[in-house]
């Protein structure tokens, strides 16, 4: 199969994960990398020595060796550089969140579609090993019906006040609540009704002056008396530690992502590690089976279950209930 020959734009520290992925793929070649540092533009060329390099993205777009491209920029970058690759007639595979603004979002979503282009987003756990094996293992009834989800993210360190600022990413309740939010929603099959949440304890207090926290809860309510909690920290000290736990009606299914990534299932015969599921590096891995995914759509391989833009807003939706429950301290209808 023809390799899908795509732009790189964005050499931040998603980019560069993007970047190494991309650098081991087999079904994506980088042709094309844009980044308005020229230290960047330098780590590219030795990744990718035959790729042009541009230090804007509207010269890669129009390249014509590009057919996608991969959109790694900062947050509110994303809607105006999607809408021009869009225009261009190029696939595109975004960072999340898609858009800050939930309508635009789906607007985006929209034109993708209407144009028959692949937009994806960049929900990478989705197609990690440890989650994808729970997701499997849900879907087959392996632990009865889903009840109550409980799923943690825990970064070792916070990022800088002016990347927190909540017009920048989104702040915490979107920049990292989006992806369980997803998750959530993606494991139980349905979507969440009504949030409530809380900010727990400000460690880092520069995070204060542009709107943001460094702890918070929350609590989504879904139809059949079904919940599930997030908790989101940037000061926990140890390592970037993310985990899934979903309880059943018939037993329980455990995602670990640190130290290494790995499924569990408990049932009344005991604890076991399920087959298949372990991976060193989970973040790695589901970054790269995102992208065999991208491909595989654009090819029209057959139909892949992707995070599209209508997902992106979804998630988002969700991050501004979330943020609004705790300003209010109600309960927020979704």
């Amino acid at each position: 199969m023809t390799r899908l020959r795509v732009a790189l734009i964005g050499l931040g520290r998603m980019g560069r994960v993007h970047a190494a992925a991309l650098a081991n793929s087999e079904t994506v070649e980088v042709v094309a990398v844009a980044d308005p540092s020229p230290q960047s533009r330098e780590f590219a060329k030795t990744i990718f020595p035959s790729a042009a390099m541009f230090d804007n993205y509207e010269q890669a777009i129009v390249n014509d060796q590009v057919q996608a491209c991969v959109i790694a920029s900062p947050t509110p970058l994303h809607p105006q550089m999607v809408r021009d690759a869009l225009s261009n007639n190029l696939h595109v595979l975004c960072e999340k969140p898609l858009a800050l603004n939930v309508e635009v979002a789906h607007e985006l979503a929209t034109i993708a579609s209407t144009v028959n282009l692949v937009l994806q987003i960049g929900h990478w756990r989705r197609f990690s090993p440890p989650w994808a094996t729970a997701k499997r293992m849900l879907d087959s009834g392996a632990i009865g019906e889903p009840i109550m989800i409980r799923l943690s993210q825990w970064d070792a360190n916070s990022p800088p006040a002016s990347f927190c600022d909540v017009s920048v990413s989104g702040g915490l309740a979107i920049d990292c609540g989006v992806h369980e939010y997803d998750l959530a929603e993606w494991l139980f099959g349905s979507q969440a009704t009504a949030v409530r949440a809380w900010n727990l304890t400000l460690v880092e207090k520069s995070l204060a002056a542009v709107g943001d926290v460094d702890n918070l809860c929350a609590v989504l309510e879904f139809g059949n008396s079904r919940a599930a909690f997030v908790d989101l920290s940037r000061n926990c000290r140890y390592g970037d530690d993310v985990r899934t736990e979903i309880l059943g009606s018939d037993g329980a299914i455990y995602v670990d992502l640190f130290p290494t990534g790995r499924t569990r299932l408990a049932t009344k015969d005991g604890m076991v590690e399920v087959d298949g599921s372990q991976v060193a590096d989970a973040t790695a891995a589901g970054v790269e089976n995102q992208l065999n995914a991208f491909a595989a759509q654009v090819n029209q391989r057959g139909s892949v279950d992707i995070s599209d833009g209508h997902a992106s807003a979804r998630a988002t939706q969700i991050g501004h209930a979330v943020i609004l429950a705790t300003k209010t301290s109600d309960r927020v209808e979704i």
